[in-house]
């Protein structure tokens, strides 16, 4: 059961959040809070006992509006507190960010890979290999039973059609820490072609990619880097490339056909006289 009040910033335990706060953002919420007040209540939840009781309250979504409400130095914030574990805050704080759509590609599929984390923790690992000595051969074997019970459920509860899902999933599967890092600031992290480019470089290409990235600022010159050189192109030679189609015509020719081709050139006379 949800309860709104009025609730005092400073009892309010913000915590690791899933992605870094844009101060240019905040500052934009800010601006906005000013001007027409606060719209839409943050979500937190009741813990007694955080920071020794100091901090009764941690929040669940909503870290652009407190982190606003801070900046203004609002005493209070109007607040929805619901009754949720850690696991289920977590999976709250995911829904919302990605139901009000506010995360760029990267963080999308950062959200996108800690929510399978969640849900694995609750219904266990996902085994790409499980049950497949029964499956049946069909297209649908059982190398993503539960994966599919995950893929159905991210697509229903937070509004995903299935090609997002299986790019964000691809992003946040194959995406280093390293590169997470790197991306952050560049054209790639609002970019989800780029990102999946990246994310399909081998783990070690990725860290090699990473430092480039640091260096450079630049995504789309460190992908160049990272593809392989292309073959030096010789020039053809006509004459050599006739011959080798005589030699192998030849070859696959029957000997009847081959006196036939002697016969044509003139040099039947010299067959028969071999």
């Amino acid at each position: 059961m949800a309860e709104f009040i009025s609730a005092s910033i400073d009892k309010i335990h913000m915590g690791e959040r899933l992605r870094p706060i844009d101060q240019g953002y905040v500052e934009a919420i800010a601006a906005s809070f000013e001007e027409r007040g606060q719209i839409s209540p943050i979500m937190i939840r009741s813990t007694p006992a955080q920071n020794k009781g100091k901090t009764p309250y941690t929040l669940i979504a909503g870290g652009y509006r407190l982190s606003a409400a801070r900046l203004l130095g609002w005493a209070e914030i109007d607040a929805i507190v619901v009754a949720a574990d850690q696991v289920e805050a977590q999976l709250l704080e995911i829904s919302e960010n990605l139901y009000r759509n506010e995360l760029n590609p990267l963080d999308r599929a950062i959200f996108v890979m800690k929510y399978r984390e969640l849900w694995e923790e609750k219904h266990g690992k996902i085994d790409k290999n499980r049950n497949l000595k029964n499956s049946k051969g069909h297209d649908d074997p059982s190398v993503f039973a539960s994966g599919k019970d995950l893929a159905k459920e991210v697509q229903e509860r937070l509004g995903f059609g299935p090609e997002t899902y299986k790019r964000a999933t691809r992003i946040g599967l194959n995406l280093q820490p390293a590169m997470r890092q790197a991306v952050r600031g560049t054209e790639a992290e609002t970019n989800q072609a780029l990102l999946l480019k990246f994310a399909k470089l081998t783990p070690d290409m990725q860290v090699k990619a990473a430092a480039a990235l640091k260096e450079s600022g630049d995504p789309q010159s460190v992908l160049a880097l990272t593809k392989p050189p292309k073959p030096e192109k010789t020039e053809r030679d006509p004459e050599t490339e006739a011959l080798a189609a005589l030699r192998k015509a030849w070859g696959q020719a029957s000997q009847a056909t081959r006196n036939q081709f002697l016969e044509e050139i003139g040099l039947s006379s010299f067959q028969e006289a071999a």
